[in-house]
């Protein structure tokens, strides 16, 4: 077995987190320590260009074994009892996430040029399963070291992904999730909502909910 190389900034960048987070669950006050510490380390290029090629090598950190939500995400370290998680993603020309909402406050920077967040106001009042009206609200472009910041539930929905021909690299840092299961996405056109569930999560549930469709059979 392989052992875990994890980079030095990496796990400076844990340390202050385990301090901060440990004690403050504050998302403004979180957000502000994620965003100053996240905005130096994506300057970083020496940083990343290690750990593409510790992909590349198949080296045990990053862990690309490691089910996650989103095929192009890859967990970097999740906290003592889960109080925050620093995830990476890797975004090919043209790639966005559907419209989504999160189950926590988060920061997202990009290491490399021409990232896009689309954030989009919710309209209706949610009382009806499955059914949203959203209005986008604002689009931008962040620049290698920028960062944006979410909040959990409808003050978070939003969509991001990169316009350009190149590959991006961008670097999160979520705080505490909520219980819920699972997050939302959005069909802002037929104004539909969806359940995005983790792979083990989604079994889960569906196996739980076959069950129930042979016990009405029986």
């Amino acid at each position: 077995m392989q052992p875990i190389v994890i980079p030095d900034e990496i796990q400076s960048l844990c340390e202050r987190c385990n301090e901060v987070f440990g004690r403050n669950q504050l998302p403004d006050s979180c957000i502000e320590f994620a965003r100053r510490e996240l905005n130096e380390l994506l300057m970083n290029r020496s940083l990343f260009s290690r750990l593409m090629q510790s992909i590349l090598d198949g080296d045990a950190f990053p862990d690309t074994h490691h089910p996650t939500l989103f095929d192009n995400e890859l967990v970097l370290h999740v906290g003592p009892d889960r109080a925050y998680s620093l995830r990476m993603y890797l975004w090919g020309p043209g790639e966005y996430t559907a419209i989504h909402d999160h189950n926590a406050w988060g920061v997202i920077g990009t290491v490399t040029e021409g990232f896009e967040v689309i954030n989009y106001s919710r309209l209706d009042d949610a009382s009806r399963e499955g059914y949203a009206e959203l209005q986008e609200r604002e689009r931008f472009f962040l620049r290698s070291g920028e960062s944006a910041h979410t909040y959990p539930l409808d003050r978070g929905i939003h969509m991001t992904g990169n316009p350009t021909l190149g590959t991006i690299i961008t670097l999160s840092l979520y705080g505490k999730p909520l219980a819920r299961p699972y997050i939302q996405s959005f069909d802002a056109v037929n104004r539909r909502v969806l359940r995005i569930m983790s792979p083990r999560r989604k079994k889960a549930y569906l196996a739980a909910e076959a069950l129930r469709t042979l016990g009405s059979h029986a």
